[in-house]
């Protein structure tokens, strides 16, 4: 199976740049680039050079995020297929099934990530009698200065980390009606993805014809299925999973929520032995919605099929439709 790297869009000078503008101290930023480098995920200078700043600014922002979260620990599929016997169960296990049913999603790599750190941060209190309207929030300040504080706990928890195709996801925004250059090599195509999108913002209500809005929902859509099913073959509750998307990365992160210094192992387990059952899931299972036609012709994401809980969903359920995936021209069904 063939991987592309994070570097794509990022070299080792930006990102050493971006993690000590993090806080981070210079001695484990360096450990963190070693660790990269060694792994081939980044290199110094590369291809992503030839973006425009802004697109590798934005680029690089995601790349930072992905280096932090693999810098205690990173699993990947290759792991599990160079530590089993090939003819043993597992062995066949990984290097057929897992392999098969990661084409037929559409993904190129799924990583597990036994040390996610998740900060948790309070930042006031409220006043009154609970209401929005007669509450009152009261910001904890420092001192004199009356500076702001944010108190905040790291704890760290499972995740998995998932990685779509970039020349299936060229296909289907050039499916979409998007000019964007084709490639048959893998780094060029992310490329060429790269340096056509924007991302929308939160609040933003962008054109139909955007190529990062196109690109943030089928991202957005194939986390929120990925969740409702994992959760399943995981064992943990549904509003118990979180997204973590970086979508100029073609990915996206889902972690169980921080227990303190217990990690249930569920998504591990998933990982190790039922990774392939949850794809094959992903792919073939029910894609209707109990509310249609109505979901369907309104924008085809509704509480019923895709929507969850807030604390889970960073976009607050926008930029969601199952189309993406199992339309006309979805995703999972590209020839």
């Amino acid at each position: 199976m063939r991987s592309t790297s994070i570097d794509d869009a990022a070299s080792l000078d930006s990102l050493r740049q971006q993690l000590l503008e993090s806080g981070l101290p210079e001695k484990v930023v360096e450990q963190m680039l070693a660790t990269a480098e060694q792994s081939g995920e980044v290199k110094s200078g590369g291809p992503g050079s030839q973006l425009s700043a802004t697109a590798r600014e934005e680029a690089e922002n995601q790349a930072v995020t992905i280096a932090l979260a693999f810098s205690e620990s990173r699993g990947r599929v290759e792991d599990l297929i160079n530590a089993t016997d090939p003819a043993s169960e597992l062995g066949a296990l990984y290097r057929d099934q897992y392999r098969l049913a990661m084409k037929q999603a559409g993904v190129i790599s799924v990583d597990l990530v036994e040390k996610f750190p998740v900060m948790t941060g309070n930042f006031g209190y409220l006043r009154g009698d609970g209401s929005p309207e007669k509450s009152r929030l009261m910001p904890f300040r420092r001192g004199a200065s009356r500076d702001y504080v944010v108190y905040g706990e790291i704890a760290q928890t499972e995740a998995l980390f998932v990685r779509l195709d970039p020349l299936k996801v060229l296909k289907w925004l050039n499916s979409k009606g998007h000019p964007i250059a084709w490639s048959e090599d893998l780094t060029q195509a992310h490329l060429n993805i790269l340096e056509a999108t924007r991302l929308p913002a939160l609040d933003e209500n962008p054109a139909e014809c955007d190529v990062g809005a196109d690109l943030l929902t089928l991202i957005h859509t194939f986390t929120h299925r990925f969740i409702r099913i994992a959760a399943v073959y995981a064992g943990i509750d549904r509003d118990a999973l979180s997204e973590l998307l970086v979508p100029l990365h073609l990915g996206f992160f889902v972690y169980a929520a921080a227990r303190g210094d217990f990690v249930l192992g569920g998504l591990q387990a998933v990982f190790e032995t039922e990774l392939d059952k949850l794809l094959h899931a992903f792919v073939h299972e029910d894609h209707r919605c109990a509310l249609d036609p109505g979901c369907i012709n309104s924008g085809g994401a509704c509480m019923a099929c895709l929507h969850l809980g807030e604390p889970s969903c960073r976009y607050f359920n926008r930029f969601l439709d199952r189309t993406t995936l199992t339309g006309k021209d979805g995703y999972l069904f590209l020839v």
